[in-house]
């Protein structure tokens, strides 16, 4: 329950939901319905009906004008709305149990109105779909996202991370190659995954491998070096080219699981008479699943295996100290695919023994240590930690080696990482005394040494740093100090600079900290401003971020905490963007962040709150719908609507008019910046601008914008006075439920 006046946008978007689930034969038989009503009223009276609310003649509603006949309620204005309630005189009266509904008193009626606010309801969670406001019964689940398309020929599956949905070829067999009777597709037997157009023919076994239509000819293949005794022998460092053809997975191990459509070849690593050597093993390959394992067990009878996993297409592993002899290597992988191997023996040495806080290794300033990732175990959890893999199989993070160093005065440090090889991309993860816990890191980067961690102003004590990769890197980790330095302006949310609503801030986070900590980019040099609202609002932030770099932006209450954030956008690629709706008047915190700590943008909008507005028909020229000078948000569904209308950026080769579209009209009586955001749509959108006296008018230059992941299409556009037409669309062919966002601010130009 939420006392508030919204006029009356909550009665027209309940309607304009009553008419979006109108079809051309409900419409008919509505009328048919209604024509047999009207003549039944016409013969029995004036139409209207007896209120059940009865007012005394001495109360406040009967005082406030309400007539006892009907107490307002008329057959053609609201019988049958949901949002109706008891008689009232005033929005105290109003005041009901469901959290969702802004509830006020309705002065033409002289009754309760509880409007439904979507908003309120939405639990953060995209693929089980909208959650809905019923005016009686509160929050309601709404119907899940369909990704269902009417192609046979592709799995779909709503992606939680993009808030998009994924269409792959039908490959029912997992071997990468979709069944033949789908375009792009050439696999035979679908479900074997042995079985494809892209594997090699396998002698003797009466199947047709390679799907060629000919079983077991003769330029077939048999398994190389598929078991112990076959095995191929290296004994000097070099490179080798293995094959899994035909192979199978005969010494599964935990890096190399059964059951996975694997297979190995065994090499011998044979240390000539000597001295003990190291040796390092790598292997990589175009598919993602590869591992090694060995063992000081016999060949055929592995127990005690030591073993690497895939992080991504290498895996790696550094023996220690290996006597004279020979010790077998189990190079695993997808069957069937061709991996290259590099080994190199190297002079006996002893692994890091600096894994953990307690065994950890001094480093001074401004000499580099070189730490090897290869073998090293995880002991500590970082915010930077990678999200776990939805492949078991596939490592996002090596172990990590932990550095300590101590200040006798406050410094400000940075912290270096250079991977020595293209394995993986450090991570680096600053703490104080206690180091074990994740309450004890002070900030954490994962980045190049463009992007070096950096902490200001350190107070004199121990610190420790531990350093990990998204592979099995060695990485050359260095540690300066230099005299402590005062943090800039808007680093921090205590007093920060402000923004106001239309404008656009360049900011350089060369000497930012991560001084804000949001749950939203964890790690990365942030940059605060306040937001000042004077009234209930509706708040778009907007940051655009450098090449190759991965950017957030956020709303936060003043306390700048998670628990206090509003709303968080974060991207690679530009505009990043964050909404929030309904937002209290008061003062607010504006926080961008980038994880290469590079030049970013920051831009804030602003506008009244309003609730959403459904968008039914508006499908052409005929009746576009209207969209406030001040901007909205309007929801609305193509797919059951007509094509009318191409775009200048969508996909090659469609259809006349591409997509099912809807059109909306602008009208600007000034010169103003128009931002059109359509994040929270369901499908892939295209939108585009189009000016002209008469509709549908032209497209714009540089006003069509596709958005295929979960950030939509995004315009923002400087425009003269004049009309605009809207066309809400999808790109290749694609319609569903979509959500836009505008707002209209004076010109920047």
């Amino acid at each position: 329950m939420r006392n508030g006046s919204r006029g009356d946008s909550g009665r027209y978007d309940y309607l304009a939901r009553l008419a979006a689930l109108a079809t051309p034969a409900r419409l008919a038989a509505i009328s048919l319905v209604g024509l047999a009503l009207s003549g039944l009223i016409s013969g029995c009276g004036n139409g209207s009906v007896q209120s059940p609310f009865h007012v005394d003649a001495g109360s406040e509603a009967g005082a406030a004008g309400a007539p006892d006949t009907d107490g307002g309620l008329n057959v053609g204005m609201d019988a049958g709305d949901p949002t109706l309630g008891g008689p009232c005189a005033d929005d105290v009266q109003c005041a009901d149990d469901i959290p969702c509904t802004t509830d006020r008193c309705d002065q033409e009626l002289q009754r309760c109105r509880h409007v439904p606010d979507d908003s309120e309801c939405g639990d953060g969670v995209y693929c089980n779909g909208d959650e809905l406001c019923d005016p009686k019964l509160g929050c309601r689940a709404g119907p899940p996202v369909t990704c269902a398309d009417a192609d046979p020929c592709t799995i779909d599956t709503c992606i939680e991370k993009t808030h998009s949905c994924s269409r792959a070829p039908r490959d029912s067999d997992g071997d990468g190659d979709p069944v033949w009777n789908c375009t792009g597709g050439g696999d035979c037997n679908d479900t074997d995954p042995g079985v494809n157009s892209d594997t090699k023919e396998v002698c003797a076994n009466g199947k047709d491998d390679n799907c060629d239509g000919t079983v077991d000819e003769t330029d077939c293949v048999s398994p190389a070096h598929d078991d112990c005794a076959d095995a191929l022998t290296i004994d000097a460092s070099g490179f080798t080219s293995l094959s899994l053809a035909a192979t199978a997975l005969d010494y599964p191990t935990q890096c190399a699981p059964a059951g996975e459509m694997l297979g190995d070849v065994v090499v011998a690593l044979k240390v000539p008479e000597g001295d003990a050597q190291d040796v390092d093993v790598v292997v990589r390959g175009s598919d993602s699943l590869v591992s090694l394992a060995t063992t000081l067990d016999k060949c055929d009878h592995p127990v005690d295996v030591r073993c690497s996993p895939s992080f991504g297409s290498v895996s790696r592993l550094r023996l220690y100290g290996l006597a004279p002899g020979v010790y077998p290597l189990y190079v695993a992988g997808k069957v069937g695919a061709d991996l290259s191997l590099a080994v190199t023996f190297l002079a006996a040495s002893t692994p890091p023994q600096n894994e953990t806080c307690g065994t950890a290794l001094p480093i001074e300033p401004g000499v580099s240590e070189t730490a090897v990732l290869s073998r090293s175990t995880s002991d500590l959890t970082s915010a930077c930690d990678p999200e776990a893999s939805s492949d078991e199989l596939i490592a996002t993070k090596s172990g990590e080696l932990v550095y300590s160093f101590t200040l006798t005065e406050a410094r400000d440090v940075r912290v270096f990482g250079s991977p020595l090889d293209d394995y993986g991309v450090p991570e680096l993860s600053l703490r104080n005394a206690g180091c074990k816990s994740p309450s004890n890191e002070l900030t954490c980067r994962i980045g190049s040494p463009a992007s070096a961690l950096f902490a200001r102003a350190l107070p004199a004590g121990q610190y420790f740093l531990s350093v990990a990769s998204s592979g099995p890197s060695d990485v050359d980790l260095r540690l300066e100090e230099s005299a402590a330095t005062s943090p800039p302006a808007d680093q921090g949310c205590v007093s920060p600079p402000q923004i106001v609503s239309g404008q656009t801030l360049d900011v350089s986070l060369t000497d930012h900290v991560d001084a804000v900590d949001l749950g939203c980019l964890a790690g990365a040099p942030d940059s605060s401003h306040v937001l000042n609202l004077s009234e209930s609002s509706d708040v778009l932030l907007v940051a655009r971020i450098s090449a190759n770099d991965t950017g957030a932006v956020s709303l936060a209450a003043p306390t700048c905490s998670e628990q206090t954030r509003l709303a968080c956008g974060t991207s690679s690629t530009s505009p990043v963007r964050a909404q929030a709706y309904a937002v209290a008047p008061g003062s607010y915190r504006a926080v961008v962040e980038s994880a290469l700590g590079s030049p970013v943008t920051l831009t804030a909008f602003t506008r009244k709150a309003v609730p959403a507005t459904l968008v039914a028909f508006a499908d052409d020229c005929s009746a576009p719908f209207e969209i406030p000078a001040a901007g909205g948000r309007f929801k609305g569904n193509t797919a059951n609507l007509h094509a009318d209308f191409s775009a200048g950026c969508d996909l090659g080769n469609q259809a006349q008019n591409g997509a099912a579209d809807q059109l909306l009209h602008l009208r600007l009586e000034t010169k103003s910046r128009v931002v059109l955001d359509m994040a929270g749509s369901k499908y892939s959108t295209m939108l585009s601008v189009r000016s002209g006296a008469t509709c549908p008018g032209t497209e714009l230059p540089l006003a069509c914008a596709a958005g295929q992941a979960a950030s939509r299409s995004f315009l923002d556009l400087d425009l003269e006075s004049g009309d605009y037409y809207v066309q809400v669309d999808g790109y290749g062919g694609d319609a569903g439920a979509w959500s836009l966002d505008v707002y209209v601010t004076p010109s920047s130009i």
